[in-house]
């Protein structure tokens, strides 16, 4: 089903995650024996142009480094993709630990045009508040591009080897955004179990979002009231996890059409705040490079 079928309006995908092949299968492979299977099979190219192919407006391609010395390898991957598919936003990867943060980022976003900073808190085994970070947060707010960070306690996989609800959380978040007011922090997952603490964030710091990421899908037992994004909606991101996810990637935007928000509330949370964040980012051409220079798709998609 095409995107334009099911939704009055455009639609922004703000989270989808990209990884070099290799990586991505070693990441499949780790979900499958931890969490669960992805529904998706592909490789990073392959599934980005289904996505496109299915009339998404736009995407924000998230890598995430999992160990030092590897961000600038993946902030490459990343700004390949996004000269083939011409409506995708790249976020940079980095990590705490890496040799030279600064250096790093100001090639992602002067060199290679990514647009962002993905933080993976579980993974990188690092409190959103801790001082390793503030060089990253420095670097965002003198480019003036925003972190998204995973710093919400769930969804918790023991496999991490352990208690990530230690070292996260809305307290945290908190903590971070009194220390740098101006920063831009997008939470994913609609903040899971602490949603209504983070909403009250929502009230008094005006640069944090949230996006929908999962959340949406019914997949996990957690319950969104309509009232809640209808409240915020100006300041929720709509967002899917793909391709890791154990559904249709369609699911999470047919849960959100049936909640029954007014037409002004969807377009905010589809595309207009993305917009907002992005100036300019998703007018381009809307087919992916494939298209646009005559090449033919990847094969197991032609």
């Amino acid at each position: 089903m095409r995107f334009q079928e099911m939704s009055p309006f455009p639609v922004i995908d703000c989270h989808v995650h990209v990884f070099p092949d290799g990586l991505a299968q070693a990441v499949r492979k780790w979900f499958s024996e931890n969490a669960w299977e992805f529904h998706e099979e592909g490789s990073q190219e392959e599934l980005l142009f289904k996505l496109f192919r299915m009339g998404l407006k736009g995407a924000i391609l998230l890598p995430y480094a999992h160990k030092p010395g590897i961000s600038d390898t993946l902030n490459e991957f990343v700004a390949h993709l996004t000269r083939r598919f011409p409506r995708a936003v790249g976020f940079a990867a980095i990590h705490q630990g890496d040799r030279d943060i600064k250096g790093t980022l100001r090639k992602a976003f002067a060199a290679l045009g990514l647009k962002g900073i993905k933080i993976h808190c579980h993974v990188q085994r690092v409190a959103p508040d801790a001082r390793e970070l503030d060089p990253i947060y420095e670097e965002a707010v003198n480019w003036d591009v925003p972190v998204l960070i995973h710093a919400g306690k769930e969804p918790y996989v023991p496999a991490y080897g352990y208690d990530v609800r230690q070292i996260t959380g809305a307290r945290r978040v908190e903590n971070v955004l009194r220390r740098y007011g101006s920063l831009k922090l997008i939470v994913p997952h609609l903040g899971f179990d602490e949603t209504e603490e983070f909403c009250r964030l929502l009230d008094r710091f005006p640069n944090l979002y949230l996006d929908t990421t999962m959340m949406l899908a019914k997949f996990f037992p957690v319950e969104v009231r309509r009232e809640l994004l209808s409240s915020y909606a100006d300041r929720i991101l709509y967002g899917t996890d793909y391709p890791h996810i154990p559904y249709e990637v369609e699911r999470e935007l047919l849960n959100l059409l049936e909640m029954g928000l007014r037409e002004g509330e969807l377009e905010l949370i589809l595309h207009k705040n993305a917009t907002r964040l992005f100036p300019g980012s998703f007018t381009q051409c809307p087919k992916s490079s494939y298209e646009r220079e005559g090449l033919e798709p990847p094969k197991r998609l032609a």
